[in-house]
């Protein structure tokens, strides 16, 4: 990086009444928001991270999902029901959010009837999840998801001969959703500022009803400060349980005649799958090399791309010639004890936090963002 000079570090912004630290989803979110309870307020958000990369939030697979049946019966193994409950509420209505605020076409939204599929090893899997459908439903019904969501269906192919259907799936572009939101934020007032890297909260100083943080950049002053980084939301507050982990995913090239449209889960929901036109993408398995993918590297692996690409050629796609096109990866966070609760908290001096999406920035983002901007009004 280049360094920074006196003039820069040393000069001063504009006082805020919220400083937003991560302009992904969750911070786009919570920024739109605020601005639609005080259209007149300040609000800048800064990131990281360069222009047009937001970590998982353009590097994800494009699922706008809520839960498979296998990985909620995960879920239950070790969080209260009604946390998870509260979840698939927040995530269900987060989709919602993203509907009825942009077109379908300005998110490259593809309604689709989800599926869970399952291999012939994964016959006892299957048989559990079946035998738990209607307990399955009746979370959905108080999650107020509508309809009958999860039922069986028939499977694909001698590789996934049992299936699960999920209702109210989508496949979304996330680059056009972060463009799409990132316009609609900006023309509702607020500033954004790329390639910002800020200190720990250690080393800010709250003076005369402001916080002071200091940066190459300069010096940042806001009256309230929400990190909502994600994955990096521990580097601002140390004490939070933060374990990243790198998704990864390959897209293939065109495929004539591609048996598979809609979107896919497989092993828990460790493995994704969906259509994109007439092209595959295939993500996941970081649940085979969990302590190499704990790691905030946005490069992909040979191990996880090897396993990815075994998967596709042996389980979905045998007897296909298939070209891969592109691979990436990014970055999600999760807690070190399996919980995938999302933090939203005032921490008591005028500072907030928002993270820790658990692989579910998509469709946790919107509700977590209105949240968050109900804490900062009140």
């Amino acid at each position: 990086m280049v360094s920074s000079s006196h003039w820069e570090h040393q000069r001063h912004h504009e006082l805020s009444d919220v400083l937003i630290v991560g302009a992904g989803f969750v911070g786009l979110w919570t920024a739109w928001h605020w601005l639609q309870r005080h259209p007149k307020g300040r609000i800048h958000l800064v990131d990281r991270l360069p222009s047009m990369q937001a970590g998982a939030s353009t590097r994800n697979a494009g699922f706008a999902c809520f839960g498979s049946p296998t990985e909620l019966l995960e879920d239950l193994a070790h969080e209260p029901e009604d946390d998870i409950i509260e979840r698939l509420h927040q995530r269900y209505m987060g989709l919602q959010q993203w509907r009825s605020t942009f077109s379908a076409a300005d998110l490259d939204w593809k309604d689709a009837l989800g599926h869970e599929v399952f291999s012939p090893d994964q016959k006892d899997g299957y048989q559990r999840a079946v035998a738990a459908l209607d307990h399955l439903n009746t979370l959905a019904h108080r999650a107020d998801i509508p309809g009958n969501v999860y039922r069986v269906a028939e499977g694909f192919s001698p590789q996934l001969p049992h299936a699960i259907s999920i209702r109210h799936e989508a496949g979304l572009h996330p680059g056009k959703a972060y463009a799409q939101l990132t316009h609609a934020v900006l023309a509702a007032g607020a500033r954004i500022h790329r390639g910002v890297p800020l200190p720990p909260k250690s080393e800010w100083t709250y003076e005369n009803g402001a916080w002071r943080i200091p940066s190459p950049q300069g010096v940042w002053m806001a009256r309230n400060v929400v990190v909502a980084s994600n994955a990096w939301a521990h580097l601002s507050l140390p004490q939070l349980d933060i374990v990243p982990g790198r998704g990864q995913v390959l897209f293939t090239d065109p495929i004539s005649n591609l048996p598979f449209q809609g979107t896919y889960h497989a092993d828990a929901g460790y493995l994704y799958f969906r259509n994109v036109g007439d092209r595959l993408l295939l993500g996941g398995g970081r649940n085979q090399f969990r302590a190499a993918e704990e790691t905030h590297d946005a490069q992909t692996s040979d191990e996880v791309q090897a396993y990815l690409e075994n998967y596709l050629h042996t389980v979905l796609l045998p007897g296909f010639r298939v070209n891969i096109a592109e691979r990436w990866a990014g970055t999600m966070a999760f807690s070190s004890d399996q919980s995938k609760k999302p933090y939203l908290e005032d921490l008591g001096d005028q500072t907030y936090v928002a993270a820790r999406m658990g692989g579910m920035g998509v469709a946790l983002a919107p509700e977590l963002g209105l949240k968050m901007a109900a804490l900062l009004s009140a």
